[in-house]
């Protein structure tokens, strides 16, 4: 216990626990939020999403309707399952984040001048847009990959558990 002074028991300060805990739960539905606007966006108005798609010039014209409505629902789906934990919606976002870096990437590496499709049809100046999306994206990776450490290191419920009976304790006393 000498090496380990200021700190009542084995175990260390568990501050950083309770905070990475808040951490990990901002980032987790900060990130369903953005994909479940983005989804609901995009299927307002399937037709605009299909065009912003399409300029891209990567995806078959006939298979443009199905794209236009199935990746904003699986975004949506993704965001939803995020929200309540739904095993792999994280896997799922991780997948089409790494799919928008690459389309962007491809974007940004051949000047094209276009809206990146992202949320609306009309976002900013487009180049600009392309760019600012896929540091956005990336961001956003390693959002994700943060949330996937929290889940592998500790599971984040346990201390809300904790967090829980303590304040009841004190409520008790």
């Amino acid at each position: 216990m000498a090496d380990n002074p200021g700190r009542s028991g084995p175990y260390p300060d568990r501050g950083w626990e309770v905070g990475l805990t808040w951490l990990y739960h901002g980032l987790r539905l900060s990130l369903a939020c953005v994909f479940i606007y983005a989804g609901f966006i995009k299927l307002l108005d399937p037709r605009a999403f299909a065009h912003a798609i399409a300029q891209y010039d990567l995806i078959p014209e006939g298979l443009l309707p199905l794209v236009a409505v199935g990746l904003p629902a699986l975004e949506l789906l993704a965001g939803l399952g995020l929200i309540f934990e739904v095993r792999g919606s994280l896997t799922i976002i991780a997948i089409l984040l790494l799919l928008f870096l690459v389309v962007l990437g491809y974007a940004v590496w051949h000047n094209l001048d276009i809206d990146c499709g992202c949320f609306t049809a009309d976002e900013l100046d487009a180049q600009r847009s392309v760019k600012i999306a896929f540091w956005r994206d990336l961001i956003m990776i390693g959002a994700t990959l943060f949330i996937y450490w929290r889940q592998r290191s500790r599971a984040p419920q346990d201390l809300w558990i904790e967090k829980i009976k303590t304040l009841r304790k004190g409520a008790t006393k």
